[in-house]
């Protein structure tokens, strides 16, 4: 009698808290449906933007001399990758962008990871460096021009010396996180002073770091924007100065997002760095 009552059916939930895999999947599941929802109501709101925008400007009495117009942005960026200066353009700055910030990022890091070394050094360098820091870069522009002319080497001065310090800083305050029991059961294994740095140091800071790298593309792209506002025939930063020149906020408006587009280029691809350097974190 009792072997002829059917067995209740395992619902998924009760699947899902019993198998660690299937709770993994769920969850993946949820969280591909939540984005999947952000990302729609994000291109809901760019679309109704960019619609207001363009019926203002039509039909509403705002000037396009003053906001630009959707259409007319779209028609600057056809014509400019028509003619190829588009490319050329965005080229330049992304060329100043990454020089400037890959050399300042590699310099900063090292040489604020080599504070570790020396304590001493460490505290006289930090107050001089948090001064540097808080002065405003486009202050330098004078002096790099001097030296350096209006060409190529001015602009990834200008970007080298605002990626340097914010990195710099980075690193060092990075190092005051270390785990210093990690520290002391590494040397009491037995590993040289280089062993700890190497293998405790610098994998401990890397988060920091790759989180500096994220700050510096827009530091990065603003120094490199600046440089060709003050000398400059060619680039993303000429651009958007020519058209304010010419009273022609469209024209504006395309050389903002060309500056966009690049910035996010750059972000994902620190973000990819960071998944192969960190793999844990996405866990």
């Amino acid at each position: 009698m009792l072997a002829s009552i059917p067995r209740p059916m395992t619902t998924s939930i009760e699947l899902a808290t019993s198998d660690p895999d299937a709770m993994l999947y769920e969850h993946r599941r949820k969280l591909a449906r939540e984005t999947r929802k952000v990302v729609l109501i994000q291109l809901a709101l760019l679309i109704f933007g960019i619609g207001a925008w363009e019926l203002l400007v039509r039909f509403g009495g705002v000037r396009e001399l003053l906001v630009g117009q959707p259409t007319r942005v779209a028609d600057h960026i056809v014509s400019m990758w028509k003619d190829h200066s588009l490319v050329r353009h965005t080229w330049i700055t992304v060329a100043e962008t990454l020089v400037g910030s890959v050399s300042g990022f590699v310099l900063g890091a090292a040489c604020g990871l080599l504070l570790w070394w020396s304590k001493p050094l460490e505290r006289a360098l930090d107050p001089v460096m948090v001064v540097l820091n808080s002065l405003p870069k486009i202050a330098l522009t004078p002096i790099f021009l001097l030296w350096f002319g209006v060409g190529f080497s001015m602009k990834v001065a200008l970007i080298l010396s605002t990626v340097f310090l914010i990195t710099f800083l980075t690193a060092a305050a990075a190092l005051a996180t270390t785990d210093k029991e990690l520290l002391q059961l590494t040397a009491a294994l037995g590993g040289t002073r280089w062993q700890v740095f190497r293998n405790v140091v610098v994998p401990s800071s890397l988060p920091w770091l790759i989180s500096a790298a994220k700050l510096n593309i827009g530091f990065g792209l603003t120094g490199a924007v600046v440089g060709e506002f003050v000398a400059a025939n060619e680039g993303i930063g000429y651009l958007l100065l020519y058209g304010a020149q010419i009273y022609d906020m469209s024209l504006v408006w395309a050389g903002i997002l060309i500056l966009v587009v690049v910035a996010m280029a750059m972000y994902f691809s620190v973000a990819l760095l960071e998944r192969w350097l960190l793999p844990w974190r996405e866990s």
